[in-house]
Order: structure tokens, then C-alpha cells, then sequence
């Protein structure tokens, strides 16, 4: 009996350690700003409760801030940290929130009352109802948010290069003089249509958090109205 309980502790120790680093990479996502940019800084909060060390020592001091609360847990005992945030940010700093349709209703109340200038953004939907409402599909918007969690970069993220098929006045030159004298555009794919064989794949699109890009850009725009 003691050689068994000698072996589940082993086991249970191996298991810890194999957990640690990504235990330690979530603590990370969740309580460290990322630089954007231009002097904009990034901060997701997972949860509240975790993170009240992160909101009193990194929102007063960060100058122009996304306070990402897209997915944010919170208990009621927790909102205080996230109120006192709000309070200590610079007034003349941008504070872009970013918010979900899995916004906890608490933490939307609180957003509401706070007396600190915030610019809202989110998808429709969202609560609280966000001041710029970003065109996008929830899957997409939750895909984006759980990417930054797993490691992919920000820059990836809020800078994604989406391609285009071209069929402008250089397409119809070349199709002339291979003795086309009427080009017209190829049609469009159907995408209801199976796949079928011998077709190219095309690229897969890539996978944008349209929310914090939305963010960044208006970051962009006030500088440049500043300047």
C-alpha cells in the first residue's frame, strides 16, 4: 500500500511539473502588457480575481491602454480592483475597452458608471453596448481572442495580409493581345459548390481579431489628428 501512494505522488509531482509552463504562459497572457505600437500597450484580463495585482500596478502607468475584457470571469467581490482601475487611468491617456456578448453583466455595469473617458469596442451585441461596433462574426471574435492566448503574436493578429484575385486594366492588356478582344472577369465561385478535383486550394484566410485591430487603428487616427 505505501509503494502505491509512493507512485500516485510521483506521478502527481510529474504532472505538476509538466504543467507549470503552461500555467506560467497563462499567467503571463493574463497579467502583462503587450506593446502595440506608438505607445499603445495591451492588457488582458482573464479574470478579475487573478489579475487585481495586474490592474493597480499596470492600468495608472500605462498611457494609452486596450483593456481587453472580451472574456473576462468576475466574482462581485473582484469588481472593486477593476472600478479602481478604471479611476486611476490617466484622463488624458486613450483607454480603448474591448468587450463581447460574453461580457459578464457586472462587469458591463461597471464600465457604465465608471467617471474614466473609455472608448467601447465590440462586435453587436456585446455589453455594454459597445461605441463602435466592429463588423465581425462572434466565432471569429473568439477565435481571435483564444489565438493570443495559445501564442500566436499580436502583430499577426491586428496586421494579417488578406489577399485578393486581381482583374484590372493589366489583366485585359494581356488578354487582348493573346487574341481575346472581349475579356470578361472569371465567375465567381459558388460556396455551396463542392470541391472539385484538379482545382487549386486557395489559401486559407488568415485569422484577424478585427476588434483590437479596430483599436489599434483609431489609436493611429488620434495621433495623426494630434499631430
Amino acid at each position: 500500500m505505501t509503494d502505491t501512494r509512493l507512485r500516485l505522488a510521483r506521478r502527481l509531482l510529474l504532472l505538476l511539473a509538466l504543467g507549470a509552463p503552461f500555467l506560467a504562459s497563462s499567467a503571463a497572457f493574463a497579467t502583462e502588457l503587450t506593446d502595440l505600437g506608438q505607445g499603445l500597450a495591451y492588457l488582458s484580463i482573464q479574470s478579475l480575481a487573478d489579475s487585481e495585482k495586474a490592474l493597480r500596478s499596470a492600468v495608472p502607468g500605462a498611457g494609452a491602454l486596450v483593456l481587453d475584457l472580451r472574456h473576462v470571469v468576475a466574482q462581485n467581490d473582484s469588481l472593486e480592483a477593476l472600478r479602481l482601475a478604471l479611476v486611476s487611468h490617466a484622463a488624458n491617456a486613450p483607454l480603448f475597452i474591448l468587450v463581447s456578448p460574453a461580457t459578464p453583466p457586472a462587469v458591463a455595469e461597471t464600465i457604465r458608471q465608471s467617471s474614466t473617458p473609455a472608448l467601447t469596442l465590440g462586435i453587436a451585441g456585446s455589453t455594454p453596448g459597445p461605441r463602435v461596433v466592429v463588423r465581425t462574426d462572434e466565432d471569429t471574435d473568439r477565435r481571435a481572442y483564444e489565438a493570443l492566448a495559445t501564442g500566436t503574436p499580436v502583430t499577426q493578429l491586428i496586421s494579417g495580409k488578406i489577399e485578393k484575385e486581381r482583374y484590372d486594366e493589366a489583366v485585359l492588356v494581356q488578354e487582348f493581345k493573346n487574341g481575346n478582344p472581349d475579356p470578361a472577369p472569371p465567375p465567381a465561385l459558388d460556396p455551396t459548390a463542392g470541391k472539385h478535383s484538379g482545382t487549386a486550394e486557395k489559401a486559407a484566410v488568415p485569422l484577424i481579431d478585427h476588434v483590437l485591430q479596430r483599436a489599434v487603428h483609431l489609436h493611429h487616427a488620434l495621433l495623426a489628428l494630434r499631430r
